[in-house]
């Protein structure tokens, strides 16, 4: 029991402090931008956006559909792995930042980094890469040291009192039964477009984040009023209470180099309607 106690609270610390606290610097800086960030957008906390619609320790509905396209085991146990990922880069960028469960936790940070940078970013090149590499360095350095002298876990292991340690488990196992993954909703979007000119139109278009629209093709509109006014309904099936458009006339996109077009859901009648005068940027509007 000494020896896992040791394994896993045991820190490695530097003959000075100051050294200590010049290592943990990558470790609490790459734990807030996991849970502040990356953590925050997949994974509910209290501080993530309200816009994203999650629950408490709940996880984004897209994000094992996104697991899942890795193939393989990541198929097979999607659900499972792209929990322990989110859950990982949530709650283990706060226990970064605490120096709590390190090495435990750059383990689970190690293996996530690992796949986002293979599996997600391969192909994207190395720069794209660099943020997962960045990390998966500083948890397989931890990995090792654990917190140093600066963390929870040295408190835990000055107590050398094999019950606390095994105790401060507990929040970990909470937190994982717990899991769930985001409940989504079919909502139907109506939306109109109104040309400020008359302009001569072969086709016209709306874009987006949420299948199934793209930002790479259109759904065409239909025509109300010829070279004037033209609509469009789909329906989207999705966790948040907001979607993304631009609207594209003859293949070119509208809005170039500014925001997209933000439509808040309405989560009651599950029907929305949006209204906008092509190229000129407006207030969202929902009805």
């Amino acid at each position: 029991m000494k020896n896992l106690f040791d394994l896993l609270f045991r820190p490695i610390t530097m003959p000075r402090w100051w050294q200590d606290v010049f290592i943990s610097i990558p470790r609490i800086i790459c734990g807030y931008w996991l849970t502040s960030d990356f953590g925050a957008s997949k994974f509910g906390l209290p501080w993530t956006p309200s816009e994203i619609n999650l629950g408490l320790f709940e996880v984004v509905f897209w994000f094992p559909s996104d697991v899942a396209a890795y193939g393989g085991i990541f198929k097979t146990f999607s659900v499972f792995l792209a929990y322990m990922g989110a859950f990982s880069e949530g709650i283990g960028g706060m226990a970064f930042i605490l120096g709590f469960q390190t090495r435990l936790f750059s383990f689970l940070m190690a293996c996530t980094m690992l796949v986002a940078a293979i599996c997600q970013q391969w192909d994207n090149g190395l720069w794209s890469m660099m943020p997962a590499l960045g990390i998966l360095w500083v948890s397989m350095f931890h990995l090792i040291l654990g917190s140093g002298r600066f963390g929870i876990d040295h408190l835990i292991y000055q107590k050398q009192n094999f019950k606390i340690g095994m105790s401060s488990f507990l929040p970990i196992v909470l937190v994982l039964l717990m899991a769930g993954v985001q409940d989504t909703k079919s909502h139907t979007v109506t939306v109109q477009v109104t040309l400020p000119h008359k302009t001569s139109v072969k086709t016209m278009g709306v874009r987006g984040n949420s299948d199934p629209l793209n930002w790479n093709n259109d759904l065409v509109m239909k025509e109300v009023i010829k070279d004037s006014v033209y609509t469009a309904q789909f329906k989207i099936n999705t966790g948040f209470n907001f979607t993304k458009i631009k609207f594209a006339l003859n293949g070119e996109i509208e809005l170039r180099d500014q925001e997209n077009r933000y439509i808040l859901l309405d989560d009651k009648t599950l029907n929305t309607s949006y209204k906008a005068m092509y190229d000129v940027a407006q207030e969202n509007k929902k009805k």
